[in-house]
């Protein structure tokens, strides 16, 4: 019989159902008095239910016995899983430490070996947060873009400006702006350019592609370009001052700049595949608008 909590209830209720038949009482209850009052069939009775009950109660202990048996084989068991576990943590433990130790004496030894020689190419502290400022600067102007041309008013909402400009030229994508502000101080007479930031850099991107689109449109003195660094924005002065020296020279040909270089081809051609727009700004071309009187900054300078 497998032993279960139930069974032993069973075992307990029918025990008190033979007394209370017989005496209308529990077993705690039961005196010598109570027992001289019965019969002979009564005491038949009782004792074939007491006989009965001792054997359910043996077969109830040896099935108690066997489980305790098990469960204690069970925790030995457990018991041995849990040392051969701990040995193998600790062994675990101990050959990381020789790891690093072994990693540690080799990096010591390899810096020793740097230092002794001399060497005049290490790297100081002040070059590597030079270059992890510079990596992050890098980060945030792939991530922006700047606005040239958007016409400027005290107390403006420039957010609201540049998303009106985006629903134009990006009329099929809702692109999110993170932040905008003017670049540079307030001047009369000259527009500042915007800087917008967006949340990720494919957005920005697709703010560049789609800036082509506002030819035509409400916002085509409107320019959008990328946040170029001094360096970069120098370099496009350049190719700017070259690509208006080919058009006053040879106002025949179509003029551009792509990939860093000022090309040129016989107008109504198709361009070669190698030239894609360096950006998503349009190409600057012969068909370069006027610059505004208001414009401080012209966008293919910028």
């Amino acid at each position: 019989m497998a032993l279960s909590i139930g069974k032993v209830y069973e075992l307990e209720k029918e025990l008190d159902s033979v007394f209370s038949g017989l005496f209308g009482a529990n077993w705690e209850e039961v005196n010598k008095a109570a027992v001289m009052k019965c019969d002979k069939a009564t005491l038949t009775n009782l004792v074939l239910s007491a006989v009965r009950v001792l054997g359910k109660s043996k077969e109830t202990m040896q099935s108690a016995a066997a489980c305790y048996e098990a469960f204690a084989e069970e925790v030995m068991l457990h018991q041995n899983s849990v040392i051969q576990l701990q040995d193998e943590l600790l062994k675990s433990k101990s050959e990381q430490m020789e790891a690093v130790q072994t990693t540690v004496k080799s990096e010591i030894r390899s810096f020793s070996d740097v230092v002794k020689k001399g060497c005049e190419d290490r790297i100081t502290a002040t070059q590597v947060k030079a270059a992890v400022k510079s990596a992050v600067k890098d980060d945030d102007r792939r991530r922006a873009v700047m606005v040239f041309g958007l016409e400027e008013s005290a107390n403006e909402a420039v957010q609201e400006k540049v998303k009106d400009v985006l629903k134009v030229s990006c009329s099929t994508a809702r692109l999110l702006v993170k932040d905008c502000h003017r670049i540079g101080a307030v001047r009369t007479g000259y527009v500042r350019p915007v800087k917008a930031t967006f949340h990720s850099n494919e957005t920005a991107a697709l703010a560049l592609k789609c800036g082509k689109n506002l030819r035509g449109t409400r916002f085509s003195g409107v320019y959008i370009s990328p946040d170029r660094t001094r360096e970069e924005r120098e370099e496009r002065k350049g190719l700017v001052s070259q690509l208006q020296e080919k058009i006053r020279n040879d106002p025949g040909q179509y003029h551009y700049i792509s990939n860093g270089t000022v090309s040129s081809r016989e107008r109504g051609t198709t361009p070669s595949p190698r030239t894609p727009a360096s950006s998503s700004q349009p190409p600057l071309s012969t068909s370069i608008p006027p610059s505004s009187p208001r414009t401080s900054l012209n966008p293919a300078t910028a």
